[in-house]
């Protein structure tokens, strides 16, 4: 009878501690398993197009030989940097990010302030400021491909109306007109961003502004500036990172002209791709792209002071 609740104690002091391992690995590692498939599927939608586009980048692909490329190396990249369509997107693309992010900072950081001093209605003023950050970039191209005609445009016959030519696409105006169309749609994100970190702000500093008689300019640039920072340093890079790749308006009004006038380095990549039938000169491009938007984040977030 001792020998069997000897045993059974045994037994149970097994189990027990089976059971302690067996929850210390659990908790422990559980939430690791959770997130294994999730982390699986963005590894095979991110990390493999991304080792694709840089096997691509160093063979002569085109649509003919596209499953069996031939291995090039480093030509592609050599092809890109001594093409001087290159060099004339690069700058057309950096003064569009340039204006773009300057005008829409500018814009949103404005028309957030001023919402957030309203007494009433900031729910309508918010909800009209944002409606053109919904519509798709593709829709709002075919919008105003439609409103920008010379023919029947609103655009177009408002412009005339004022004594002007209705030629916004012409080769002067047309990287204009694109920037303003892009500073009409996104504007509305800054505002989104800069005004709910208004809302977050803590009222003590503002409170310290008016005992000590600070004018609204002094407030804005020593208290209100400083405090939203870093979530409009998020707004920025987000922007800055979708600027520098802007096609869908401009493949749909333009395609890139006329006479190149408006081709960024996204629409060139299209052209590299189906225009010359070049994709791997379009995958060197992409990877080109990719390193330049990592190193200008990189220097924004030293800004921010996000080391």
């Amino acid at each position: 009878m001792s020998e069997m609740t000897v045993d059974t104690k045994r037994k149970g002091r097994k189990s027990n501690f089976l059971q302690r391992t067996i929850g210390k690995w659990i908790e422990k590692y559980f939430k690791y398993l959770m997130i294994t498939p999730m982390t699986i599927i963005l590894l095979a939608i991110a990390i493999y197009p991304f080792i694709f586009a840089i096997r691509l980048s160093l063979t002569n692909a085109e649509t003919l030989n596209f499953r069996n490329p031939e291995w090039v190396g480093l030509t592609n990249y050599l092809h890109v940097f001594t093409s001087i369509q290159f060099w004339k997107s690069t700058l057309i693309t950096i003064i569009y990010v340039i204006v773009v992010l300057g005008a829409e900072i500018v814009l949103g950081v404005a028309l957030a302030v001023l919402v957030d001093r309203l007494f009433r209605g900031q729910k309508l003023f918010v909800s009209l400021l944002i409606t053109p950050m919904l519509i798709a970039p593709v829709l709002a191209g075919i919008i105003f491909r439609l409103e920008l005609n010379p023919n029947f445009g609103i655009i177009s016959w408002l412009y005339k109306s004022i004594g002007f030519k209705a030629e916004l696409l012409s080769k002067s105006r047309a990287l204009i007109t694109m920037m303003v169309i892009d500073i009409w749609q996104w504007t509305s994100f800054i505002f989104l961003i800069a005004f709910a970190g208004l809302k977050s702000l803590p009222a003590e500093p503002f409170e310290a502004t008016k005992v000590y008689g600070a004018n609204p300019i002094q407030t804005f640039r020593m208290v209100t500036l400083p405090l939203i920072k870093p979530v409009l340093m998020i707004a920025i890079i987000f922007r800055l990172m979708d600027a520098f790749k802007a096609y869908d308006h401009i493949q749909i009004l333009t395609r890139g002209g006329p006479d190149f006038s408006t081709t960024t380095l996204s629409v060139l990549g299209y052209n590299f791709s189906y225009t010359q039938d070049n994709f791997g000169a379009a995958s060197a491009l992409a990877i080109i792209m990719l390193i330049i938007v990592v190193v200008i984040v990189k220097y924004l977030l030293k800004i921010a002071k996000w080391k």
